[in-house]
């Protein structure tokens, strides 16, 4: 499993180089205009790496490969999820580092209200993943871009949504009960979704 896991890690070396440069150039710009689009693009970007490691494995058969070694489908499956894990928390980590040092820098506060948002960023990270595994499973990384665009379109079609029904969104006199209840739906989301993904992948021939 550890194996694995440090295999998708080494192959986003590259891919870790070029986000090192664009989050200092998104910190560069962003920060000093007081503006938080910032975290969700360090969180985002790392979120997406789940489907360029499974790219990867595309490009160079390694399912094949790693399924003739002592290694369950489970394992395989499960691996992913524990890489979508780690890429989401470093993802926070650089952006708590982020707004740290930017509050330094711009003599503000670290508020509230921005570690509520990057823990919403954070759960919406993992659902965003929790969506994104199965279906590349089942349909193939060749449709990995339609399909991140469909989940993309996914939260802001449910916020339209609660708009025109009127069911009010997280203000910020309420935002730990919205926190709760996305924590609650995210554990339920993964979950689900790693169940999906070991069916999906048990069924493939490589």
């Amino acid at each position: 499993m550890k194996g694995l896991i440090l295999k998708d890690l080494l192959n986003l070396k590259s891919t870790f180089k070029m986000l090192g440069v664009m989050i200092f150039v998104f910190a560069v710009i962003y920060i000093p205009q007081g503006n938080g689009f910032v975290f969700g693009m360090i969180i985002l970007m790392f979120a997406m790496m789940v489907v360029t490691t499974i790219s990867y494995d595309d490009l160079a058969k390694w399912d094949a490969y790693a399924l003739t070694m002592p290694v369950t489908r489970k394992e395989m499956v499960l691996s992913k999820y524990l890489v979508m894990a780690l890429l989401n928390t470093l993802g926070v980590v650089l952006a708590l580092i982020v707004g740290a040092v930017g509050s330094v820098i711009m003599g503000q506060s670290f508020s509230t209200e921005v570690l509520v948002t990057i823990g919403v960023l954070y759960l919406i990270a993992f659902s965003f993943g929790s969506l994104m595994v199965p279906l590349i499973y089942r349909f193939g990384t060749e449709k990995a871009r339609i399909m991140m665009f469909l989940c993309a379109l996914i939260p802001t079609g449910l916020i339209l949504l609660f708009t025109q029904i009127k069911i009010p969104l997280p203000e910020a006199t309420n935002p730990l009960i919205y926190l709760f209840l996305l924590l609650g739906f995210t554990v339920i989301m993964v979950s689900g979704s790693y169940l999906i993904s070991l069916r999906v992948y048990s069924n493939k021939e490589f």
